[in-house]
């Protein structure tokens, strides 16, 4: 009977373990953050492509403001802050990202 309910208390923190961080990325309040360089821009279609830093995925994320849209360079290195609208990320924030070359002595 021990056995038993080791095995079920195990399996459950298994799954609980495993299914905590995808609800982590649906959470609608939780601001989410990617790093990289612009790729491409689409202006008509209010979007631009990020390449991450980290595994060079490439993200599409729509741009509700087009002035904002219009100051973006493709290459430039920027940190973005988006939402998740269903299946789309929205940015909600761009800011330009300074490579630190400086080296400390």
């Amino acid at each position: 009977m021990t056995k038993k309910l080791t095995m079920l208390v195990s399996l459950l923190l298994v799954v609980a373990v495993m299914t905590v961080p995808a609800f982590a990325l649906n959470v609608p309040f939780m601001k989410h953050h990617e790093t990289g360089s612009i790729s491409a821009i689409d202006k008509d279609a209010k979007t631009f492509t990020l390449t991450g830093d980290k595994d060079q995925k490439k993200f599409t994320f729509e741009m509700k403001d087009r002035a904002a849209l219009a100051n973006l360079r493709t290459g430039e290195h920027v940190r973005v802050s988006y939402k998740k609208e269903g299946a789309k990320f929205v940015a909600t924030d761009v800011a330009e990202r300074v490579e630190k070359t400086a080296t400390k002595r």
